[in-house]
């Protein structure tokens, strides 16, 4: 396994011959030309071996790491380089600002900056460069410290802490550029059983939304399921929603007023259940329960015919919403 930097010792009483670090160098400096970073890190690497204070072979090789992602380490590098001396000091300089702007050092790569621009160091066609670097910096620093709210915001024990309605407006605040970045601890909200049902759908529907993938678990009512977040269903396109919504529109033609509160009602629960919607019951049982329900709020009776097991659900789902919304 390849050592850190910090790890890199002199090879003692070896002999190395006078061409081999230059021929490392050079295979080195061509890799990073050419965009292979992994063998112009490793070549480059070999260099240090040698000659830890190579200040071209750690510039190559901090440029490496900052490219391959491993920030931290670029980050070591980059400072040995600047404490010898680098060959070009203006594009280490830019590397280090950028690299301290991916480890979060905001302050430190804004002083950095200030530094530069302060000390007239920087030619005319760079000075504009780096006013433009210290712009980006700040609005990462801020789109971080919004992030971080947003995080504190979003924990789980202060979120139970909110109402039913209060749970609700607050997931319908978060951006949807955050919903990526906070997947994780959206999933944990939508599997606590105390989190509201509509805001669990609501979330559940901005992950779809957002084209992410995982697996969430969920829990409404007696309904128990992992449901992998690529392969949520549309409500408004879904088969059988689409079908208990057409058996109803046939069974109520006549009565457009009914028919307009079934379907707000049908409307509502979708929301309220969603991926769920009575999923152990037929569309045609469905949709006849609706419509029986809807006819015992008016006289005050459930036909003897209705299914009681799925009308007393239905009444439940409504007591839900009726206790969330006070």
């Amino acid at each position: 396994m390849r050592k850190k930097f910090g790890d890199l010792t002199r090879k003692g009483n070896v002999i190395v011959f006078p061409t081999t670090v230059t021929r490392l160098l050079t295979e080195g400096m061509t890799s990073l030309k050419n965009e292979r970073y992994e063998e112009a890190r490793d070549k480059l690497y070999q260099v240090l071996v040698y000659e830890p204070e190579h200040a071209a072979a750690l510039g190559g090789y901090a440029y490496s790491l900052y490219e391959l992602g491993d920030y931290e380490e670029a980050l070591e590098v980059v400072k040995e380089l600047l404490r010898i001396g680098p060959i070009h000091y203006l594009e280490t300089m830019e590397l280090y600002i950028s690299i301290l702007m991916q480890v979060k050092e905001f302050q430190e790569a804004e002083k950095m900056i200030e530094v530069l621009i302060e000390e007239n160091v920087l030619p005319a066609e760079r000075l504009e460069q780096f006013h433009q670097l210290r712009e980006l910096n700040e609005r990462i620093a801020d789109s971080t410290a919004s992030f971080k709210k947003d995080v504190e915001r979003y924990a789980t024990e202060p979120f139970l802490q909110l109402s039913p309605l209060e749970q609700e407006q607050r997931v319908t605040e978060l951006p949807k550029d955050a919903y990526a970045a906070m997947q994780k601890q959206l999933q944990k909200l939508i599997a606590h059983p105390q989190v509201d049902w509509v805001a669990k759908s609501y979330l559940l529907l901005m992950l779809r939304e957002q084209g992410l993938s995982g697996t969430v678990h969920l829990e409404k009512f007696h309904y128990m399921r992992e449901f992998a977040i690529e392969a949520l269903p549309d409500p408004l396109k879904d088969t059988r929603l689409l079908n208990i919504r057409m058996m109803l529109e046939s069974a109520l033609e006549k009565e457009p007023a009914k028919l307009q509160m079934a379907m707000e009602l049908v409307d509502r629960h979708i929301y309220l259940l969603y991926p769920f919607f009575w999923e152990d019951f037929e569309e045609a049982d469905i949709a006849e329960a609706y419509r029986l329900y809807l006819d015992s709020l008016f006289s005050g009776e459930t036909p003897e015919h209705a299914n009681l097991e799925l009308i007393d659900l239905l009444k439940q789902a409504e007591a839900y919403i009726e206790l969330r919304n006070g």
